[in-house]
């Protein structure tokens, strides 16, 4: 996926009324020009209508003006109350929709531009007569330059740009699903289906082996140097057969993926590679993670979703973890995993090249872990965690903080508080019962702040469920209805 591809593009017509008493088509070249300038600051390529639409002709051609531009989102700007049939076409537009209005000019005599009630307009016919279309679309209100109108549009580009990643992006699953995580188990007929993404589940480990072995002593020794530039090796736990093994996978993976285009590997992380090659591949994968290839463990094809979204939300990289421990003392969670997780995710000590806590052997009473993994402590930060089922259609979503002061597990571990679901606090009960009755799988990409209004307006174009708090309860409970 090429970032050039990844520019989001802002479709916008101003609608009027043949003869309302304000100046409506002034109006439309101002909010023309504050979102032309808007544009490089927000990041997005705005492709603007530039003479208003009157009629249910100007609405059609308005729809193939946008859809031979290939817009991502279509905003309707109700400069003042419109003909409503323009909407018939326009509604049907092949990308995302918005309704804009703004307030009126004055607050009492002559009414002017009537512009909220053509978006109170517009919306109902799309509701009441375009109902078998099912057109989702998001009201916005007021000037570009105001708060509320950026607030709402900088969370609808952000939610846009991960679902155009999605139908961008291009997976290549290596290796089967790790053996015993039938829950990970998806269909990739679902999956382009649900988001238009490509995946590849024909890719075997032993690719990955071969290409390991091809490099020059060379290439290994130049980006061993780089390795040692992002984190410590210590040497007393990890060999120096270990480490070339795991730069060497490090390089195969980053030129498989290269080489076909893939912007996310979805890895049989073992057993395979202990079985072919005689080494733990997380230190690996924590690179690829930091190179902005996604790659979740045991083969998480949902995981690599979840992960690709994030990344297109934030512009950062996600984690990939583990829920493994609960303190009803301070209402904490540890979200952890064996090393995989990428060293920027490092607090101030920074990320260690570690051995393997339980891929080894023991050799007398000292245990000799293979491969390499990156070791480290969550930074502090505010977090937002969210998993998807292997269905592609529910969404458990957490948000909490990375606790600075509280020590965790060996691997890419951090204790997280301020535990919230749909913005209110949950209890430790409570989050069990939701995990549990809630049937939520055991896997949590997170990633840094707070996304839930991005991932909520994910959830709501895309048409997918999210998951509320299940209150606890002594007795068993049924799943919620999905």
């Amino acid at each position: 996926m090429r970032k050039k591809d990844m520019n989001i593009r802002v479709g916008l017509c101003g609608a009027v009324h043949p003869n309302m008493p304000g100046d409506d088509r002034k109006v439309y070249r101002r909010v023309v020009s504050s979102m032309e300038k808007l544009q490089k600051e927000m990041g997005f390529e705005l492709v603007a209508l530039q003479k208003p639409v009157l009629s249910e002709a100007d609405g059609q051609k308005a729809r193939e003006f946008f859809d031979e531009g290939s817009v991502d989102i279509t905003l309707i700007f109700n400069a003042s109350l419109p003909f409503g049939r323009i909407i018939l076409p326009l509604a049907r537009v092949n990308s995302c929709l918005g309704l804009w209005s703004v307030p009126e000019p004055t607050k009492s005599g002559v009414l002017q531009l009537n512009s909220f009630c053509g978006l109170n307009m517009l919306g109902s016919i799309i509701a009441h007569y375009l109902n078998e279309h099912d057109i989702p679309f998001k009201w916005f209100y007021d000037y570009p330059e105001s708060k509320l109108f950026r607030e709402r549009f900088s969370i609808t580009l952000r939610a846009i740009r991960a679902i155009k990643a999605l139908r961008l992006s291009r997976i290549g699953q290596v290796g089967g699903l790790a053996n015993g995580f039938e829950n990970m188990y998806t269909d990739e007929r679902v999956l382009e289906k649900k988001y238009g993404t490509y995946i590849q589940t024909r890719h075997t480990v032993e690719d990955i082996v071969q290409r390991a072995k091809s490099y020059d002593s060379n290439a290994v020794q130049q980006e061993l140097e780089h390795m040692l530039g992002e984190a410590e090796w210590v040497k007393e736990r990890v060999t120096s057969d270990a480490m070339e093994k795991s730069v060497r996978v490090s390089l195969a993976l980053l030129d498989f993926a290269r080489d076909n285009d893939y912007n996310a590997l979805a890895i049989s992380c073992w057993p395979k590679f202990q079985e072919v090659y005689g080494v733990a591949v997380c230190g690996a994968m924590s690179r690829l993670n930091e190179a902005g290839i996604v790659a979740p463990c045991e083969a998480d094809i949902a995981g690599a979703i979840n992960m690709l979204m994030f990344n297109a939300m934030n512009g950062g990289v996600a984690a990939f973890m583990d829920l493994v421990a609960l303190d009803e003392e301070d209402r904490s969670v540890n979200f952890w995993h064996c090393g995989v997780t990428c060293t920027s995710w490092a607090d101030e000590r920074g990320a260690r090249w570690d051995a393997h806590f339980n891929i080894g052997a023991y050799e007398g009473k000292k245990w000799v872990g293979d491969g390499v993994v990156a070791d480290l402590a969550l930074k502090q930060e505010k977090i937002t965690v969210c998993t998807m089922d292997n269905n592609f259609d529910n969404l458990f979503i957490l948000t909490g903080d990375v606790m600075p002061d509280k020590e965790g597990y060996f691997g890419g571990s951090g204790w997280v508080n301020n535990l919230e679901m749909g913005g209110s606090d949950i209890t430790i009960h409570d989050l069990i019962n939701t995990i549990s009755v809630g049937r939520v799988n055991h896997h949590y990409p997170m990633a840094v702040g707070d996304l839930r209004a991005e991932l909520m307006e994910f959830a709501n174009w895309k048409g997918l469920k999210v998951l509320d708090v299940i209150p606890y309860q002594p007795y068993m409970q049924k799943p919620p209805v999905q």
